[in-house]
């Protein structure tokens, strides 16, 4: 009964997001042409600067990303230190382009292997990563939502932060229960958090610059764009039809940032920060094989 139910939702997701990708790609594209009077100006005026310092700030998000796994690593007791989990993770950037959105994730899950990693600490890491990274980035959104303006979302935000808590709780007893209930290993827990925390600092960082690029600075109230973004990226990363929270992430923010134009206007340029993200990911992985190939072994 269990793996027939298993089999049963298995099909659902998979089917669900080969139609929820064209539909979604519609509605961007949709967005895009009904609202290109709008948008060309606004594109033709960016700041150079501004999309400079997003693309920086993502590169650094990128570099930052592994600290989490370093952590997660010494809990466990494995011997794998920062540059090797670096690599890994940013060799195997293009992966998660990939349809599906989870070949990062499985082509790290090889190279724990290879590194003859117990395949159940392997899921442990990949699976704290992402409650963590669910748990820190829509608890930070919603503690900056409570700290600005947006107060007619209050209880949203509050609702947003408990459910954070409870998968940093989940997050943090995985941790615990693989590694062992030893002294120190609360503080590690914190580690975690802070590390993970530091990431979505440079990646929420990189959105404001992008918007801030956009519609000017004046426009521009960082902390409410900080917070938009990071609780739209968690809403769409919980949405399982949706690769990389595509279409979903669009949407919810959307809705929540600022209305400098109309809705159509606002997701064709919030979508428009997915080609920074991707180009900053390629920069970091061309900059890791350049490296990699003039001094370092392979990962």
């Amino acid at each position: 009964m269990q793996q027939l139910v298993r089999k049963w939702i298995t099909t659902c997701v998979f089917w669900s997001r080969r139609l929820f990708i064209p539909i979604a790609l519609g509605f961007l594209v949709f967005s895009a042409y009904s609202s290109a009077d709008r948008l060309k100006p606004l594109f033709v005026s960016m700041s150079v600067s501004g999309l400079v310092a997003a693309w920086v700030c993502w590169c650094i998000a990128q570099c930052i990303g592994p600290l989490t796994t370093m952590v997660l690593a010494r809990m466990l007791g494995l011997q794998i230190h920062y540059r090797e989990l670096a690599f890994i993770s940013i060799v195997r950037l293009p992966a998660k382009y990939l349809p599906g959105g989870i070949w990062q994730s499985v082509a790290r899950f090889a190279a724990y292997t290879q590194l003859e990693v117990k395949k159940a600490d392997s899921f442990t890491i990949l699976l704290t990563e992402h409650l963590l990274a669910l748990g820190v980035s829509a608890g930070a959104g919603a503690a900056l939502m409570l700290l600005s303006d947006l107060q007619s979302l209050r209880r949203i935000a509050l609702g947003v932060l408990v459910a954070a808590v409870v998968v940093l709780a989940i997050a943090a007893w995985l941790a615990l229960k693989r590694s062992g209930h030893k002294a120190g290993r609360l503080v590690e827990v914190l580690m975690l958090v802070g590390a993970t925390m530091l990431f979505w600092l440079f990646a929420s960082a990189s959105f404001c610059a992008y918007w801030a690029a956009v519609f000017g600075l004046a426009s521009s109230d960082t902390v409410q764009i900080a917070a938009c973004y990071l609780v739209s990226w968690a809403a769409g990363f919980v949405a399982p039809f949706a690769p990389q929270g595509l279409g979903v992430f669009e949407w919810v923010a959307s809705h929540l940032l600022p209305q400098h134009q109309s809705i159509g206007v606002t997701v064709a340029v919030v979508a428009g920060f997915r080609l920074v993200t991707v180009i900053a990911d390629f920069s970091v992985w061309a900059a890791a094989i350049i490296y990699a190939r003039i001094g370092t072994r392979d990962v």
